[in-house]
This record gives structure tokens, C-alpha cells and sequence, in this order.
């Protein structure tokens, strides 16, 4: 028993060491060439956009916009990008601009050719009026 719980021991100290480097390496690289080469790195490394986005959320001096737009020119997903930024409470706003910020900086290297797109209400199914399909009301009312 001693045997098993010293082994699990090991290995989440071994996890937690790796955990901590890839943090290590992030923040160092962010502050020595800027945000775009840390996610690149981190994403070689495995790790998920959620992950990065947590991390990079508590490095001081880096404008979430500046983050999100590098995940987007790295070549992450968008519905990926959405969910984690939900996770963290990042509004769609900034969302969608560091989006368009991507475009115009890295458009080629996008994953998606659009961001995420809310589901709205859709208005086609309305008539114009004196368009004579109108179930609202004859077009003589209009």
C-alpha cells in the first residue's frame, strides 16, 4: 500500500512540475517577445485554449484583446476561443474584435473564416408589406 501511495505521490509531483513549467515558459516569453510567440509555444506544448487563456488572463500589462487575437492567428478555432473566453467572462464584444484585429493582422492564418456568430432572432420570415403573403392582415391595412 505504502508502495502505491508513494508512486501517485510521484507522479502528481511530476504533473505539477510540468504544470508549473509550461507556466514558467509562457509568462518568460510573453515578457520577452511578446504574447504571440507564448501562445504559439504553449499550444506546441499541449496545451488547450482554455488553459492559455487563464493563464494569460494574470500576466500583468497584456490586454485580453491582444491574447485572444493571438489564439486566433496561432490557428485555434474559434468555437474553441468562444468556450474559453466564456469560462473566463469575456464578453463576445471583445471576442469579436480581437477577431477582426486578427484578420487584419494574420488573415491567412486563420482556422475559421469567421468568429463566433450569435444565434439571433431571424427576421425573413416577416413580409413586407403589400406583399400579398402577409398573414397579419390584408395589405389594404398597411
Amino acid at each position: 500500500m505504502k508502495k502505491i501511495t508513494f508512486t501517485m505521490l510521484f507522479c502528481l509531483l511530476i504533473v505539477s512540475v510540468a504544470h508549473a513549467d509550461w507556466i514558467e515558459t509562457f509568462s518568460s516569453l510573453f515578457k520577452s517577445k511578446g504574447i504571440e510567440p507564448a501562445v504559439t509555444q504553449a499550444l506546441k506544448e499541449g496545451q488547450s485554449p482554455s488553459a492559455i487563456i487563464h493563464e494569460g488572463l494574470k500576466l500583468d500589462g497584456l490586454n485580453p484583446q491582444n491574447l485572444l487575437k493571438a489564439l486566433y492567428c496561432a490557428g485555434v478555432k474559434g468555437d474553441d476561443i468562444k468556450a474559453a473566453s466564456d469560462e473566463e467572462g469575456i464578453s463576445v464584444i471583445l471576442l469579436v474584435a480581437a477577431y477582426e484585429k486578427s484578420v487584419a493582422e494574420c488573415g491567412d492564418q486563420l482556422a475559421d473564416t469567421q468568429a463566433y456568430t450569435p444565434v439571433g432572432p431571424s427576421f425573413s420570415g416577416i413580409p413586407s408589406p403589400g406583399s400579398g403573403g402577409n398573414s397579419y392582415g390584408s395589405p389594404a391595412t398597411f
